[in-house]
């Protein structure tokens, strides 16, 4: 082997080196954008569903719509 082709073996070594270090950051990231999107903070910002009832309605916890229901059906839950 000679000097000439020992440095190209070099060069197409330190190409294909510098080719791998870019796809290891670039998978880096993956991971670390995944890992924060599956153990990180979750948003409870999320658009409800309108089709679906809610259980903890406001307007129905009240004690207002309690004057036109009988005196045992009043406060009962609450």
């Amino acid at each position: 082997m000679t000097d000439k082709d020992t440095s190209a073996l070099i060069e197409t070594f330190k190409a294909t080196n510098e080719e791998l270090l870019k796809q290891v950051a670039l998978l880096t990231e993956q991971v670390e954008y995944l890992t924060r999107k599956l153990y990180g903070k979750s948003s409870e910002k999320n658009v409800a569903n309108t089709n679906q009832l809610s259980l903890f309605d406001e307007y129905k916890t009240g004690g207002e719509d309690d004057k036109d229901l009988p005196s045992h059906y009043r406060n009962y839950y609450l």
